[in-house]
């Protein structure tokens, strides 16, 4: 997919709702959220601000190849439109006539195919499950291990940021993976010092965590890198296996070694 065949799918998912219920579960179902979660409002804001991103992003892509803004109306700015958190307790039925018509999807095909070569795999959805699985048994294993406040923190820093990444990806692709990794990254590299103090006086089971969460943050960049290499455009392909984990592993690995 490529970020228009993305809004494409997003867009097709959305105008299938055939019930008058309130946007938010409207949008709890094409995200596929937990429509009675405690949380599913705070989900919802940041897919929809996502969103709401990822059009004006595509927008940006489609405008370097030329294509003018009035060329992406009006299946653009109406789908930004509906996605408004604002709208959130909004019935579908109140907003549905104004982003069915033909003219409104037609415009998310033609920009699909000006960026068919920005494509990039799409996860399979056992690959999705996996890596959410392996966060989940990441954060239930700070319970128990006896880690400090600071490498507890430090872990479920790690486990949040790559969880908020993976809630985006229907949107934006694997971006925010992207922007993830390398977040987690910076959080070794300036806690170095701190982390070396920390996991000298850490339990067999703190180191553990440390390096079940390494091997977490490697799957995520093989995963990433298996999508067709997250790209940075214009300058070839991002290989995240090899600029991001080196910058974790050999940190982890000489923590678990010196125990």
């Amino acid at each position: 997919m490529n970020p228009a065949s993305r809004l494409l799918a997003i867009y097709d998912n959305l105008v299938s709702n055939s019930k008058d219920v309130q946007m938010v579960r409207v949008w709890a179902r094409v995200f596929d959220i937990d429509s009675d979660s405690p949380t599913v409002e705070d989900e919802l804001i940041a897919c929809l601000v996502g969103l709401q991103k990822e059009v004006d992003f595509t927008r940006v892509r489609l405008n370097e190849h030329g294509v003018p803004p009035n060329l992406t109306d009006p299946g653009f700015a109406r789908l930004r439109d509906v996605a408004a958190p604002a709208r959130l307790h909004t019935n579908w039925s109140s907003l549905r006539g104004n982003v069915q018509p033909p003219e409104c999807r037609q415009a998310f095909l033609w920009a699909a195919w000006v960026l068919r070569n920005e494509d990039e795999d799409v996860m399979p959805d056992e690959e999705m499950r996996s890596l959410r699985a392996e966060l989940q048994a990441l954060e239930d294993a700070l319970d128990g291990a006896g880690m400090s406040p600071f490498l507890r923190e430090f872990v479920q820093k790690q486990v949040d940021t790559i969880r908020a990444a993976l809630r985006l990806y229907s949107v934006q692709g694997t971006r925010p993976l992207h922007d993830a990794l390398h977040a987690v990254a910076g959080l070794y590299t300036v806690g170095g010092a701190k982390l070396e103090a920390e996991n000298a006086v850490a339990t067999p089971q703190a180191k553990g965590v440390m390096e079940k969460a390494a091997q977490v943050i490697k799957k995520t960049a093989e995963v990433c890198d298996s999508l067709d290499k997250i790209r940075k455009f214009g300058e070839g392909a991002w290989n995240l296996t090899t600029t991001v984990t080196p910058l974790v592993l050999p940190f982890i690995a000489k923590q678990i070694g010196g125990a």
